[in-house]
């Protein structure tokens, strides 16, 4: 009886510490995609996702919660394909509280300098890099 009801605490206990680490997103409006152009002010490549700090002209900074490093390596990226300074136009859905300043579920991103461009695999099934075809599972995209 003891073992019993200390394997269902611990479970319990350990199921209830990933559900909190994870969130949902009811606070961002999936159907009204925002645009974001500036400057990248800093990159953190980790989990739980990959987050861009992305500095507006007008908006002032972003965060923006890219996805998780292996997402990104199953679509061929497996290393920072962008860095401080870079200029970048992002397309994601941004929070329902403007003072968060927050946009994930991202669609795309740009880097007009090189046209360097990733586009999120679930929406368009590929990814495309300067002077690369990179085939994944769906699509080739040829410049």
């Amino acid at each position: 009886m003891k073992r019993t009801v200390f394997t269902s605490m611990a479970v319990l206990l350990l199921s209830a510490g990933s559900m909190i680490g994870h969130h949902g997103y009811a606070e961002y409006d999936r159907n009204a995609p925002v645009t974001l152009e500036g400057n990248l002010k800093n990159v953190l490549w980790a989990n739980p996702h990959v987050v861009l700090t992305l500095e507006t002209a007008t908006k002032g900074d972003f965060s923006v919660e890219w996805a998780a490093v292996f997402q990104l390596s199953r679509s061929g990226i497996n290393s920072v394909p962008v860095k401080a300074g870079d200029h970048l136009i992002v397309t994601g859905s941004i929070n329902r509280n403007p003072e968060r300043r927050i946009l994930t579920l991202v669609q795309e991103i740009r880097r007009p300098a090189d046209g360097w461009h990733w586009e999120n695999q679930q929406k368009a099934g590929l990814v495309h890099a300067p002077n690369d075809a990179i085939k994944l599972r769906v699509a080739v995209k040829e410049r």
